[in-house]
């Protein structure tokens, strides 16, 4: 029992040590700062790859003085409301092909009772007249366009591009997107369609749309916009990685993220073209058992990868949402029924929107960004603990800094023992270890009870 007290004795000591930049591996200075109260700025790359906890609980930020200063992580913005949907009334538009669209006169008339009419001339006397493309009037709409979904009709499959072009008068007309691709397959009653088209928040009175590499009876059903939402999709930085091939295991790729980044989309690039898979992918975790912790594949998401080419054009899936996870190490299992993914080069871009950090400017500067300590135990605050006044989802207006010299912070100056004691309480082996030291040392007195008690045998009263 005495060594469980001294034990505790040491954990209490090496916590109540206040925490200093050199127990980090990692540091990087703070640059910006001036008079104002708070600070932001952005994690890079390189913090993910150094940080020892996936939920960043071992970054700290400190003045010159080597003190710690308030901190806190600035709430990702809430996820997107579902796009409105507007349907567009939809005009074929008839001509000669040698000549397209551009040799078309187009004129759209309003009713007074809100109907529309369009008149279409042209000085072909040819009468062999195709179908070029569609005019679409979306109507009076005063915000961004985000997608335009489509409907077709059709008797056979294709991949093909659609060309969708904006105007405001129906004279002059900017493209808003050049072979944007366009897909519909069939095979063993499965079917494979790509009907959406992004138009990253174009606004246009009128819109024109033309396509390539689809068959000669296909004709739109149906046009409809999807409106850009109140808060657009935040930036997110990529990372290339190469898969390698699972042994004994076929058709699994794992890949390694090299640190803890904050997963939430995931862009396959297959290594042939035309190539359709189904797959699943996994992310591994340390979980806790009655054993102990130990490493688990835990499913993610699944879909099916395609890597198209025809009528030399190639179409390839939208990326894949997941999580956001942090964990390092990512699966691709490939159901082999469809032959796999054939011979070659199999990689993967991790997408993830970096964190936001606010802290409070105590002290003298320059200030510092410490990361990379596995015993560190959390030290964010809420952000109203930090920024008092903050209102959930609103925009912070702070000055914002820059991160540099990114390196390690130097030499440890935490006592080998005192950081080898915290580790192993928090680890949870210090209770394992009080366990066995209490069993050995009830055997020792038991031992020394009997050879006491033997002494005593024998010997006169």
């Amino acid at each position: 029992m005495r060594w469980t007290a001294l034990l505790a004795l040491l954990w209490v000591l090496a916590a109540g040590a206040q925490e200093r930049p050199g127990q980090y591996t990692h540091a990087a200075r703070i640059d910006g700062g001036g008079e104002d109260s708070h600070y932001r700025f952005t994690l890079p790359a390189d913090t993910y790859r150094g940080v020892t906890r996936p939920d960043l609980g071992d970054l700290r930020v400190f003045n010159s003085a080597g003190e710690p200063v308030p901190y806190a992580f600035v709430p990702l913005r809430p996820a997107t409301r579902k796009p409105a949907v507007h349907a567009a009334k939809l005009f074929p538009l008839r001509g000669e092909e040698a000549k397209g669209m551009d040799g078309l006169n187009v004129r759209i008339r309003h009713t007074p009772r809100g109907g529309t009419s369009v008149d279409v001339s042209t000085s072909s006397t040819s009468k062999e007249r195709k179908l070029l493309g569609y005019i679409l009037d979306p109507g009076e709409l005063k915000v961004p366009l985000e997608a335009l979904v489509l409907d077709w009709q059709t008797r056979e499959g294709f991949t093909g591009t659609a060309r969708v072009e904006g105007s405001e008068d129906l004279k002059y007309w900017r493209t808003l997107t050049g072979a944007a691709p366009v897909l519909y397959l069939e095979h063993a009653g499965q079917r494979l369609e790509r009907r959406r088209v992004e138009l990253s928040g174009a606004r246009a009175r009128y819109l024109r749309i033309s396509f390539t590499g689809v068959p000669a009876d296909f004709a739109l059903k149906q046009a409809r916009l999807e409106l850009r939402p109140d808060k657009a999709e935040p930036a997110r930085e990529w990372l290339s990685l190469v898969g390698k091939e699972v042994a004994d295991r076929p058709g699994e790729y794992q890949f390694d993220t090299g640190g803890h980044f904050p997963v939430d989309r995931l862009r396959f690039s297959l290594p042939q073209q035309n190539t359709v898979a189904q797959v699943q992918v996994l992310a591994r975790y340390r979980v806790e058992t009655r054993r102990g912790s130990e490493d688990r594949w835990q499913p993610m998401t699944s879909g099916t990868l395609y890597r198209l080419r025809r009528n030399g054009t190639e179409v390839t899936n939208a990326d894949l949402a997941v999580g956001p996870s942090a964990s390092r190490h990512w699966r691709l299992k490939v159901d082999q029924r469809g032959g796999g993914l054939g011979s070659g080069e199999v990689r993967l871009e991790i997408g993830w929107v970096p964190h936001e950090v606010v802290f409070a400017a105590r002290g003298a500067g320059p200030f510092t960004l410490a990361y990379g300590m596995k015993i560190a135990k959390p030290g964010a605050l809420p952000i109203t603990a930090v920024l008092p006044g903050y209102k959930e989802g609103e925009a912070i207006a702070l000055k914002t800094a820059s991160l540099t010299g990114m390196a390690p912070a130097g030499p440890r100056t935490t006592s080998g023992f005192s950081e080898y004691v915290k580790e192993a309480v928090d680890s949870g082996q210090a209770k394992k270890w009080a366990l066995w030291g209490a069993l050995v040392a009830g055997v020792l007195l038991l031992v020394w009870m009997a050879f006491a008690l033997l002494r005593q045998v024998g010997k006169p009263k």
